[in-house]
């Protein structure tokens, strides 16, 4: 299927959720040079979930700071603009795709586990390869399935034929998706992304998740979630879809300039830090 024809299936998909109307205002106030910290505190205050969830997470393990942060302002000042967005992008998201269906629900949350499992994953292996901005990172492994759950949600009939086409064939479930849908949740990812206005690095992110050598100027960061992803799997982090483990791309692996001895610390480090924060991320603590 053309991707223009894809595009087309998106658009008529009416209640494809856009981004909360604070998480907009946050990312403009972090595009705008001009912008304090109390400017942005100021409207993130007037979302009290928004707030309360931002603060669970500054105060979890997952950032150890040595005391309690009690204030916006003071989360903002210690992580960033950028980090403040990305992370309030994570909690967003998580709020607007929720099934109300039990049997849709049950499934999205296995996606979602796996889905953080990737996200922590890229944190840690970015922290081993001394990355700049981590947080990037994380929202990237969040997000890489998110085209997943759009097709679950939003085209239901078929989702069920590609998971049983996958149970079936015992394969991966986006070589099911691109028979059964024509395209895959890569390309779906990278639309929902385009449509949210989100960095260029994201899209990409999304679009070559599992084909990072593609990638072009970003193959390191999304080698990161690639591997990731697999190591996700590899240790039952919540499930894919599918009982199948990708093959690691070459390339991106080389980009990466990692020792295989690293990975085994990378592992247990994910594991730990999947269950200290699985509860603050998706709001079921």
């Amino acid at each position: 299927m053309a991707p223009r024809n894809l595009k087309r299936i998106i658009n008529q998909i009416d209640d494809l959720p856009t981004l909360p109307r604070t998480v907009l205002k946050i990312t403009e106030l972090v595009n705008n040079p001009k912008s304090s910290a109390r400017d942005l505190a100021s409207v993130i205050t007037d979302d009290q979930v928004l707030t309360a969830r931002l603060l669970k997470l500054v105060n979890s393990s997952f950032y150890g700071f040595p005391q309690k942060i009690s204030t916006i302002t003071g989360a903002i000042v210690l992580l960033g603009f950028d980090a403040i967005r990305n992370l309030l992008l994570t909690t967003s998201v998580f709020n607007m795709f929720s099934s109300r269906y039990k049997d849709q629900r049950a499934i999205q949350e296995r996606f979602w586990d796996h889905s953080l499992g990737c996200a922590i994953g890229a944190k840690v292996i970015g922290t081993y390869l001394r990355y700049e901005k981590v947080e990037e990172l994380f929202v990237s492994g969040l997000l890489h399935d998110i085209g997943k759950i759009v097709e679950m949600l939003f085209l239901p009939d078929d989702f069920m034929n590609v998971m049983a086409l996958t149970r079936q064939r015992n394969s991966l479930i986006i070589l099911a998706e691109s028979e059964v849908l024509g395209f895959t949740h890569p390309d779906v990812g990278k639309l929902l992304a385009e449509k949210w206005n989100l960095p260029l690095k994201l899209v990409n992110i999304l679009e070559f998740h599992h084909q990072p050598d593609q990638a072009g100027r970003f193959i390191k960061e999304t080698a990161i979630v690639h591997l990731a992803d697999i190591l996700a799997r590899a240790i039952d982090l919540g499930s894919g879809g599918d009982n199948k483990i990708p093959a690691l791309n070459a390339e991106g692996w080389t980009s990466l300039n990692l020792k295989p001895n690293v990975l085994e610390p990378i592992v247990q480090e994910m594991e730990r830090e999947f269950h200290d924060i699985n509860w603050v991320v998706t709001g079921t603590g």
